[in-house]
């Protein structure tokens, strides 16, 4: 609907410059600049609610484990459950499945990269996706078991990220762009009146002074990042 309106409202320009109908509407898709540059930059803005890289590598990982134990118990001809009882491995299980799911959610709350741990956010090198997997060949005692347990909780996964990624879409419609004024001083972390109710907010760039004006120019995950207006005096 974004790239809609543009080219309407450029056809409508070219069409008061002269332009035939034909000419004006190639013009104007033409003005919207290549394709596949302008796909890029879109989903970065509004990316798409279903994570499926996140959903492969749920699988990837789960399969993997899997190999792993099932090469593990064929080479030291041993099985898990000498180490463990079953009822204590599934019960341990249960508990880091419910974890990874749950922690899949913050991590799509906070807007966390899938190897957030190289970054200076979330503090982990350990992410839901691997957790989750971890729980559910804990849980599982066969092959089939495991691809079963997959089928069921990876269509859990995305709905779950889905919903929280329609959640933070409305957030964005309802406050990107927005006017404000700061409540306090900041650097990194305050408070700022938008309309009549004071929000967090997170400064992109520099000290933010109480009563300086600014605007939300982008939702990071659910927190507003805003940015002091240039007004002049």
């Amino acid at each position: 609907m974004e790239i809609k309106d543009h080219i309407t409202d450029q056809k409508e320009a070219y069409l008061k410059m002269g332009y035939s109908k034909d000419e004006a509407e190639k013009a104007a898709v033409k003005d919207m600049g290549d394709p596949k540059t302008a796909g890029k930059m879109l989903d970065s803005v509004h990316p798409p609610t279903i994570d499926w890289f996140h959903i492969v590598m749920l699988i990837l990982c789960t399969i993997g484990l899997q190999i792993l134990k099932i090469l593990f118990e064929k080479f030291n001809d041993m099985s898990l459950m000498a180490i463990a009882p079953i009822d204590i491995l599934r019960i341990l299980g249960i508990f880091a499945s419910i974890y990874g799911f749950i922690w899949l959610g913050i991590e799509k709350y906070s807007d966390l990269p899938f190897f957030y741990g190289r970054s200076q956010r979330g503090g982990s090198n350990a992410n839901g996706t691997f957790i989750l997997a971890l729980g559910i060949i804990m849980i599982s005692h066969s092959f089939i078991q495991t691809i079963i347990l997959l089928c069921i909780l990876t269509p859990l996964v995305a709905i779950e990220r889905k919903f929280i990624e329609n959640k933070r879409i409305k957030k964005e419609e309802q406050f990107l762009l927005k006017s404000g004024v700061a409540s306090k001083d900041f650097n990194y972390k305050g408070k700022a009146f938008i309309g009549d109710r004071e929000k967090t907010v997170y400064s992109k760039n520099g000290i933010i002074k109480k009563g300086d004006p600014l605007t939300i120019v982008a939702i990071k995950g659910f927190d507003m990042i805003v940015e002091k207006d240039t007004v002049s005096k």
